[in-house]
């Protein structure tokens, strides 16, 4: 490499680093990543980089180490909101929920009207069993976006789940699933709605078509064995 200078060096790994990520060669990408942060530990697009490649290839704990390091300079030209919601999702990838939802509270009060933000609060709170308050969020995220087919199906999933309004719960999962028919997950609320209004036979069909979409789906087949009657299913 010609002498270019210490910020010319950074700049060309960047640039094949992004080249790669384009083609989803990520784990070489981020040895040109590396290779830059070895030039400066504290660039923050290199480090926002990494953190994106090492989300992308599943290393979650690693992806949040970058995003925390992005988040902890004194001065950075990225959206520091944007990296507390990636370092939220790491952070519910790995289990650490109620971390998660300090950050996203954070990004919320900056954002009220954030869906992806208030999106990944009510599933931590689902995940931390307040359904009512995952229920909350999911309403709220409808209210600011009827369109948002994934809160519909997740508002239908907990209503049901928790012992609520069966038909208000169908009719979520309805708006959903009329949407885009063929996704599994709505697939398998419909069905989950059904089984728990008594309608087996419907049930059984809805789950059928989500399990040829998704056939590793351990969420799927549990729904199907509670149907059967061999165990109860839960929400992965």
């Amino acid at each position: 490499m010609a002498d270019i200078g210490l910020d010319g060096k950074i700049k060309r790994f960047l640039a094949d680093a992004l080249s790669k990520s384009v083609i989803n060669d990520y784990r070489n990408a981020m040895e040109d990543l590396r290779a830059a942060e070895a030039l400066d530990r504290d660039n923050p697009e290199v480090l926002y980089n990494l953190g994106i490649c090492y989300a992308r290839t599943g290393l979650y704990k690693s992806a949040a180490e970058y995003f925390r390091r992005v988040i902890d300079l004194p001065l950075v030209f990225v959206d520091i909101n944007t990296v507390r919601k990636l370092l939220a999702y790491c952070l519910i990838m790995y289990g650490e929920y109620a971390a998660a939802e300090r950050l996203l509270e954070t990004s919320i009060g900056l954002s009220p009207r954030d869906a992806a933000a208030l999106n990944m609060r009510g599933y931590c709170r689902e995940k931390t069993g307040r359904y009512d308050e995952a229920i909350e969020s999911y309403r709220e995220i409808i209210g600011i976006d009827p369109r948002n087919w994934n809160a519909h199906n997740s508002l239908a999933f907990l209503i049901a789940e928790s012992g609520g309004d069966l038909a208000e719960a169908a009719d979520h999962a309805s708006i959903a699933l009329k949407a885009k028919p063929s996704h599994p997950a709505y697939l398998d609320t419909m069905g989950y709605v059904c089984m728990k209004r008594g309608q087996a036979r419907t049930a059984r069909d809805h789950y059928k078509k989500a399990l040829a979409r998704m056939p590793e789906s351990t969420e799927i087949k549990a729904h199907i064995a509670e149907l059967l009657g061999t165990r109860p299913g839960k929400r992965g």
